[in-house]
């Protein structure tokens, strides 16, 4: 069974109520990440950092790198915190190290028995009776990455990124042009932002993979849309590549009190930064 260490960015930085929230809706969000790529996970927050394990590690982590709100993960091993079993851990990962190594500690919680210098230092000790290897703090061959928690150690596997940016739905329902790569993209900047998409134009194919919502109807009808956990959400604004053309409003049956804002993230983009963009959203 994977365990993986997910760090939430962004949502951070908002009060305690909104990240509250943030967290309930990115935990649902990845919740049904899995269960479309046919895996089944068990989520647990603390101290701003959720908690993932489950089978299927492919079809799981590739979830966290299509989840919006996902910010850096890391893979871990949880042991108990005793410094001779994480150096053992640690070599038999790399039994043949060479060059510099280190020792990277990170303290999470309330202080236990050790400080991250302490356990740090104590581990790299341990790693020097088994092997010989020079120490180097700054830029080593070879860092052993620890997260040390009052009770526990995790010891943490080669880190990967998710998108980053904010849950999804949790600024509201922008309606998306799609007719074009770049209108894609834009619309992939908006769902970024926290925003969940309606096509006016255009397949949602590519970026269903980025939102549970898109790709079924069942959690379209289950998962949140909106600030203070709405369901029904009417579109704020509309957003494409290009909007010369756009409605102001949407249709007159529809309650709306102010005109669709128009949106066109992709202004001032250089071809080259549109091109990286391309690589990372429809690869």
């Amino acid at each position: 069974m994977g365990q993986w260490m997910v760090r939430i960015g962004e949502s951070m930085l908002k009060s305690r109520p909104v990240r509250k929230q943030f967290t309930k809706v990115l935990i649902q969000t990845l919740t049904a990440q899995c269960r479309l790529r046919g895996a089944t996970i068990v989520v647990r927050a603390e101290g701003g950092l959720l908690f993932v394990s489950g089978e299927n590690d492919e079809q799981i982590v590739d979830a966290l790198k299509h989840t919006f709100g996902v910010n850096a993960v890391d893979p871990y091993i949880e042991m108990d915190a005793d410094p001779d079993m994480v150096a053992k851990a640690a070599l038999e990962r790399n039994p043949n190290p060479s060059g510099t190594f280190a020792v990277q500690c990170r303290r999470h919680g309330e202080k236990g028995k050790w400080t991250s210098q302490s356990f740090a230092s104590t581990v790299g000790a341990k790693v020097l009776e088994r092997v010989n290897l020079k120490v180097n703090l700054g830029n080593p061959d070879w860092a052993i990455r620890v997260a040390l928690f009052p009770d526990k150690v995790h010891l943490l596997g080669a880190r990967f990124m998710g998108p980053g940016g904010l849950p999804s739905g949790v600024q509201g329902l922008v309606l998306a042009n799609l007719e074009s790569d770049e209108d894609v993209l834009s619309a992939w900047l908006m769902m970024h932002r926290g925003c969940r998409i309606k096509p006016a134009k255009g397949s949602i194919q590519l970026l269903q993979q980025w939102d549970p919502a898109l790709a079924s109807e069942k959690y379209a009808n289950q998962l949140v849309t909106g600030p203070g956990g709405r369901h029904n959400a009417e579109p704020w604004g509309i957003v494409a590549h290009h909007l010369p053309d756009a409605p102001t409003t949407v249709d007159v049956e529809e309650n709306v009190r102010t005109p669709l804002v128009h949106l066109e993230p992709l202004v001032g983009w250089s071809e080259s930064d549109i091109d990286e963009l391309k690589s990372k959203v429809l690869c």
